[in-house]
């Protein structure tokens, strides 16, 4: 009942978003921008982030506290991941729109860049254009999720997460296919940093747009939209 009249999980984005929505106007719940900031300043470098499990006991009290809307106290980089990880696979709706998905997976699965560490065919034209005709709070949940999971990927070294471990755990969550999630995860920003220093906390994203999909940048630690 708490979830259906005022809760954030398990509701529509749209929704969520109408209950919980970020101070500075970005449509997004409050608690998806915690968790996002949480695991960037605190989890990046952590063996295993966002494959460990959290103990269900501990997500059932934060998604509680969310669904009353105050602030996730959050103090372990596996609860704000779990957390995330939980608030996208109980979406009643794709994150691409029940109307939409099936003409995103088509016109990835047309994409002959398998090799290439970034779609650079007329594919990722194609898929940019679809996703500027998604809500915006669709949008731009899709652009924190994957400019997020590159900031994992960059630091696989030492979190043990390389593309093909978080594109699994991404794909089961988000109900996409391999390619498609491949495509958004090498193309959601300038490029993938190969250097998994602590300097890649505090990089911009390049105005190169013509095969980016994402617009939003890093702000110090905490993802902003331009």
């Amino acid at each position: 009942m708490q979830r259906r009249e005022r809760g954030v999980f398990g509701v529509p984005l749209a929704v969520a978003v109408s209950r919980m929505r970020s101070h500075d106007g970005v449509p997004l719940p409050v608690v998806i921008r915690q968790c996002i900031d949480y695991v960037n300043e605190h989890g990046l470098e952590v063996e295993g982030i966002y494959r460990i499990s959290a103990p269900k006991s501990r997500l059932d009290g934060l998604e509680n506290v969310a669904n009353s809307r105050r602030p996730v106290p959050l103090s372990d980089v596996h609860d704000a991941a779990g957390l995330l990880k939980r608030f996208l696979r109980q979406l009643p709706h794709s994150v691409l729109t029940d109307e939409m998905r099936s003409t995103f997976e088509k016109i990835a699965a047309e994409c002959p860049c398998r090799s290439l560490p970034a779609c650079r065919c007329l594919v990722a034209d194609l898929l940019k254009a679809q996703l500027s005709k998604l809500p915006p709070e669709n949008y731009t949940l899709l652009a924190y999720v994957f400019v997020h999971a590159q900031q994992i990927v960059a630091h696989r070294n030492r979190n043990k997460m390389s593309i093909a471990a978080l594109g699994l755990l991404l794909q089961a969550t988000l109900n996409i296919s391999q390619q498609l999630l491949r495509i958004f995860l090498t193309n959601a920003s300038d490029k993938l940093n190969e250097d998994d220093s602590a300097s890649v906390y505090h990089y911009s994203l390049s105005v190169a747009f013509s095969r980016i999909f994402f617009c939003i940048r890093f702000d110090g630690r905490a993802i902003t939209q331009w």
